[in-house]
């Protein structure tokens, strides 16, 4: 991979960091900040990456792979919440297919037995 397109992908992920602890703590100043301790820089100088300024030099690997370990992170996480919901929605359905069914029975029940009363 080329040193531009490691920087492009790096800058990706970055902002993704951002972008979402943004969402989290509902401040994109505060969710620099968190995201550049989290990475071990400055929030001046991923503002300035996450920005593609000219100003910022090129990250260096470590900064890369910190970056990389945090978004890997952030990926597993979104993918256990998905899962935790996906089981939380899944057992909710057959709860109400199981109240649905039962339902369903008790009303066939009583349909018979009005139609055997009305037969008399």
């Amino acid at each position: 991979m080329s040193p531009a397109a490691l920087s492009s992908m790096t800058r990706s992920m970055a902002s993704e960091l951002v972008r979402r602890e943004e969402r989290r703590v509902g401040s994109r100043t505060v969710a620099y900040e968190i995201v550049a301790q989290t990475v071990g820089i400055s929030s001046s100088w991923l503002r300035k990456f996450v920005s593609e300024r000219s100003e910022v030099k090129e990250p260096r690997i470590t900064l890369f792979q910190n970056i990389r370990v945090a978004y890997d992170n952030l990926c597993e996480r979104v993918e256990q919440e998905n899962r935790n919901d996906e089981l939380r929605l899944r057992l909710l359905r057959d709860e109400t297919n199981a109240a649905t069914e039962s339902v369903h029975a008790q009303v066939s029940l009583e349909n018979k037995a009005f139609l055997k009363t009305g037969e008399k």
